[in-house]
């Protein structure tokens, strides 16, 4: 029998699960309209390396989701949209596992409050962008490291969380460990490039930026008590020196970014220890400064 993914969330990362994992998937969209055309076309379109492919994927609105009809939800919207698909998820039957895959530390809060059995949490390394409703490019190939926040992966969930070779999904031991990992990088990468406009390796060849990106790592590690911090983000800078980061891209597509839950986040630990994060506190002020210009 064919294991049945739901995945929350038909922006660059739901597609790319979406078109990437080997399983039956629904997508569950905001709007009535991405499902329909995601409908008509039978599916959606996965771009890799100038390659499209076509991948039979299902999908309804989120507002009309049944979620006896799949084994396992991948929660994949944004930090600042989770609030809005909490009680959704509350409905969500609590023997059926759920994956979640947003950036910073916020989402952790808010997990006690879920009735499941099984909550998994992710961190994804995927350059991924969303071309149209029913189109991703897949523009940086990484990993998916995952951990069990509550509960116990069965068989059949590793099982296809393994099934696509070239698609690789890493158990990590400790979830705090792995996401405040990513948050390190996400807080030095994400605001930086947002601010300049500029891809991640940019940060290593311009020597005023490497040195901004030097003090800020030294800031952010100082919160989070990472070591080895600058060699983690400079490594992230290297492998992925051609992407432009999530919230690079958001901005630049006058979006609302994940400043709140990376950069906010740690502004907040910081204060919570008796420290400041100045350089932090000004890369918040300065992207939530950009938002406010272009959502107004």
């Amino acid at each position: 029998m064919t294991y049945r993914v739901g995945i929350i969330g038909a922006g660059a990362l739901g597609l790319l699960y979406a078109g990437l994992l080997r399983a039956n998937v629904t997508l569950y969209t905001r709007t009535k309209k991405q499902a329909d055309i995601i409908e008509k076309k039978d599916g959606i379109t996965l771009v890799s390396d100038n390659t499209k492919t076509h991948i039979n994927v299902h999908a309804t609105p989120l507002c009309n989701a049944d979620f006896t009809t799949v084994d396992f939800v991948i929660i994949t919207v944004k930090s600042y949209q989770l609030e809005n698909v909490m009680e959704t998820l509350r409905k969500v039957p609590a023997n059926i596992p759920l994956l979640f895959l947003q950036n910073g530390i916020a989402h952790l809060a808010q997990l006690p409050s879920l009735p499941q059995k099984t909550i998994l949490i992710g961190t994804c390394e995927h350059g991924a962008g969303k071309m149209d409703a029913t189109t991703v490019v897949w523009r940086g190939v990484g990993q998916t490291n995952w951990a069990v926040y509550q509960g116990k992966a069965n068989s059949n969930l590793r099982t296809v969380l393994t099934a696509n070779p070239d698609f690789l999904f890493l158990e990590q031991a400790d979830f705090e460990e792995m996401v405040y990992n990513k948050l390190l990088a996400n807080a030095v990468i994400n605001p930086l490039t947002a601010v300049l406009g500029v891809p991640n390796g940019a940060l290593l060849h311009n020597e005023y930026w490497y040195g901004l990106l030097e003090n800020l790592t030294r800031e952010v590690a100082d919160v989070l008590h990472r070591e080895d911090a600058l060699e983690k983000v400079t490594a992230i800078c290297t492998a992925t020196s051609a992407n432009y980061s999530s919230m690079a891209t958001d901005v630049r597509e006058k979006r609302q970014t994940e400043i709140a839950s990376i950069s906010g986040a740690v502004v907040t630990l910081a204060r919570e220890q008796g420290k400041v994060a100045p350089i932090s506190e000004t890369l918040y002020g300065l992207v939530k400064g950009l938002e406010g210009e272009y959502l107004q």
